[in-house]
């Protein structure tokens, strides 16, 4: 007697059903129930898809607010932008006191003014 099992002969016994040859162990089956199997990996799948949105929101949310601080140091300050053309920007920022007017293309950026502004003076003077 002859078991097979994909195409490989995996028991062997003789006339009296005693075994011959190595003893292959017959691997278990899978468990019937595929419902439960289902409703386990499609619960699975939606804790991914809810962490990976919720650290997608976080992470969004972290960016925007440190663009919008900066790094914490107010030393330069956009005082006023306007667009002169699509592809050309006018600033006026002012960097430790002194007023400068940049000007940015899509080509370079170039200082146009710099003001210096007025030392404050004490009023006991």
């Amino acid at each position: 007697m002859h078991i097979w099992l994909a195409g490989k002969t995996i028991f062997t016994a003789d006339a009296n059903g005693d075994p011959i040859g190595p003893n292959i162990p017959i691997p278990e089956l899978p468990p019937s129930d595929y419902g439960a199997a289902l409703v386990k990996m499609f619960l699975s799948l939606m804790a991914i898809i809810v962490l990976l949105a919720i650290t997608f929101w976080f992470l969004r949310r972290l960016i925007h607010s440190k663009l919008r601080r900066g790094s914490g140091n107010d030393s330069i300050q956009i005082l006023e932008k306007k667009m002169i053309s699509p592809k050309s920007m006018l600033y006026l920022v002012e960097v430790e006191g002194k007023k400068v007017l940049i000007a940015e293309s899509h080509l370079e950026i170039r200082t146009l003014h710099t003001w210096q502004q007025p030392q404050e003076e004490s009023p006991n003077s």
